[in-house]
């Protein structure tokens, strides 16, 4: 009678696949965030934040009849009433004063101070322009309209 010699095929089960499949997938989603950088997403950021706030200062500038600047600095911004008001402006989510003092991406901006007044007309009546990296913000002469 004849034996049948089993042999064993060498080779990795289906789970030693899938997990170095699942850590190869982890390591290059670190290393290809890490070789990209999060400088893109972080000026992006900033510019959302900062069109927000000057859209905001424009309104509350006509809600309250009181004019609002915007001061500028390279890595900042904060709102504040102008006179015959005077005072921080509240952010409406936390009512502490309406500023950012470290960002974390840098702004160069055609002016330092931005008005709004009670009819929500900016000053310089020029407009402006505000640049984070390679994103911009348009403040329209007259009227102050705030875009991308």
């Amino acid at each position: 009678m004849m034996h049948k010699q089993l042999t064993r095929i060498n080779g990795f089960t289906l789970i030693e696949l899938i997990t170095v499949i699942i850590i190869v997938a982890v390591i290059g989603i670190v290393g290809a965030s890490k070789f990209f950088g999060q400088t893109a997403f972080k000026e992006a950021q900033v510019q959302q934040e900062l069109l927000s706030a000057l859209r905001y200062a424009q309104k509350i500038a006509i809600a309250s009849q009181c004019p609002v600047l915007v001061n500028i600095g390279s890595s900042s911004y904060s709102l504040n009433y102008a006179l015959p008001c005077s005072g921080n402006v509240k952010h409406p989510a936390s009512q502490n004063s309406f500023s950012e003092t470290s960002l974390p991406a840098t702004i160069s901006s055609s002016s330092s101070t931005f008005s709004f007044d009670a009819s929500g007309n900016i000053s310089p009546s020029t407009g402006g322009s505000i640049t984070i990296g390679n994103f911009n913000i348009t403040l329209e002469p007259i009227s102050g309209f705030a875009h991308e």
